[in-house]
């Protein structure tokens, strides 16, 4: 028999091949159809059925042990980006410039930080929209959701620049309370400088968000690796060399952001493999912003909720005077350091879990094992982190400060600091899974109603007294989370046993 066209069509996501064999005249027989076929060809077509069934089986990534350990690693440094930035400037500005200038960062940072991580939701919806249009081949549309959504970056970072610009002052006096009211002048110039950068670190979590969609870990790793050394030879050299102190700190941060900006959005230009590449900014059509908008908006209220908790902790705690506020800074800096522990494992689930939810709805077979192995994952991870963090500010309590009642305030508080980074390393693994099932609505309601009681009780009658306590607020906010999420996971893998178990009856 001689092998005969190969037609391809899509259907249902997976190609179909329709292989033909013809016979000539004199190998023809009777027992053949009428097309020359015969046993030869039934072969073909189990040969060709089966290759095909081995290509979609590749395509779906296998979650073992090692690969999750291969992804979550670089992806942990990537995260660990920007809290390095201010953990650095904490450690250089606590040993030389003193207690009050260690004080000032905390409002500074926060506010320069937590309004930089509210509009993370951005990089967040532009993860997955990348990957799935990667995962069906439109590298175009691809290119095109990255250069809007660095448009997007682009604008939304120079709101937040002219925001400290034009009301920094009332914005940090707020977070400080009247109490701290002496830290403000310092922590106005420490976020005047840091606000010019703003623009380059929403662009830049755009950019590392573009390259894991990719599975490219190596361009950001690199970029961590420009922004580390030369944030810590800057601060160093300028907080010590010269007497800008504070305003040294940022400059030096400053300089680190511009440069590992400038090497990702190189690599995402490298990325583009058709002759017109397609522009670095471009502005969204009014379409495309909706549908863009449809998925970011929800990730956006998840974002706000945590937000908004962190930045009621930090005014709570600026009520109780300079001392609890320098402290706080060191712990909510160390904090902020090892929440990308949760982050990676979350970011893992929301790459790896889309696809094997897809092959679960293609063959009606449940694969609990892929959740089971992130949530474990999940676990010893918050655990190592848990440990960590709680020896940091208790046994290297000289690295932030020579102050003895700030260095007292940090022992006591350790323990709850790390009772924190476990809870929410559990509540990050378990809300990737569930954005990965695009449970938008029950995450967006959970916050809400998370995030109302949790400030209620920072500014009740019943409000904290303490560093101690407030620090225990949060550590209660990051324990319902993980429980709500857990639970939710619960229910819907219990829901999708039930429709596949029905899938399976049926067939």
């Amino acid at each position: 028999p001689r092998l005969g066209t190969s037609n391809v069509r899509p259907r249902c996501g997976i190609l179909r091949h329709e292989m033909t064999v013809q016979s000539s005249d004199d190998e023809y027989n009777e027992g053949d159809n009428v097309f020359g076929v015969g046993e030869k060809t039934v072969e073909l077509r189990e040969l060709a059925k089966s290759d095909i069934e081995s290509d979609v089986e590749k395509r779906v990534p296998s979650l073992s042990p090692k690969a999750v350990i291969r992804f979550v690693a670089p992806t942990l440094a990537l995260w660990m980006a920007p809290p390095i930035m201010s953990l650095i400037d904490t450690s250089v500005v606590g040993r030389y410039c003193g207690a009050v200038d260690l004080a000032a960062l905390s409002p500074g940072c926060t506010m320069i930080d937590s309004s930089a991580y509210l509009f993370m939701f951005i990089a967040t919806a532009a993860t997955n929209m990348v990957a799935c249009c990667i995962a069906e081949g439109a590298e175009e549309e691809s290119e095109r959701i990255v250069s809007e959504a660095l448009f997007l970056a682009l604008c939304s970072g120079t709101f937040l620049a002219s925001l400290v610009l034009f009301a920094g002052r009332p914005l940090l006096m707020a977070i400080a309370g009247d109490a701290s009211a002496t830290v403000v002048p310092s922590a106005l110039k420490y976020a005047t400088v840091r606000a010019f950068a703003q623009p380059f670190v929403v662009m830049a979590s755009v950019a590392r968000a573009a390259a894991l969609a990719r599975k490219d870990t190596l361009g950001p790793l690199v970029s961590v690796g420009i922004a580390f050394v030369l944030n810590v030879i800057g601060t160093l050299s300028l907080v010590r060399a010269t007497n800008l102190g504070i305003v040294g700190a940022a400059i030096g941060t400053l300089c680190a952001d511009v440069a590992a900006t400038a090497f990702l959005l190189t690599r995402i230009q490298s990325y583009k493999k058709n002759t017109q590449k397609t522009a670095l900014l471009r502005i969204p059509t009014v379409e495309r912003f909706q549908t863009f908008l449809q998925y970011a908006a929800p990730i956006f209220f998840t974002i706000l909720g945590k937000s908004v908790v962190y930045n009621g902790v930090a005014i709570s705690v600026g009520r109780l005077g300079s001392v609890p506020l320098a402290a706080h800074q060191v712990l909510l800096r160390s904090f902020f350091f090892w929440c990308p522990v949760g982050d990676s494992v979350g970011m893992t689930s929301q790459v790896f879990l889309p696809d094997i939810l897809a092959q679960e709805k293609r063959t009606n077979i449940p694969k609990p094992g892929a959740k089971r192995l992130l949530f474990v994952t999940g676990v010893i991870a918050g655990l190592v982190a848990a440990a960590l963090a709680g020896l940091l500010p208790s046994k290297g309590a000289a690295l932030f400060t020579n102050d003895i009642h700030v260095k007292t305030a940090l022992i006591k508080t350790a323990p709850i600091l790390a009772a924190s980074i476990f809870m929410h390393a559990i509540a990050l693994t378990c809300e990737g899974m569930l954005l990965a099932q695009r449970d938008l609505k029950f995450l967006s309601t959970s916050y809400v109603v998370t995030t109302l009681t949790t400030i209620a009780l920072l500014f009740s009658s019943f409000r904290p007294q303490t560093l101690a306590a407030s620090w225990s607020i949060l550590a209660v906010f990051q324990a319902s989370r993980a429980i709500q999420f857990s639970w939710r996971n619960v229910l819907l893998a219990r829901r999708k046993n039930k429709q596949l178990h029905h899938c399976q009856t049926l067939t």
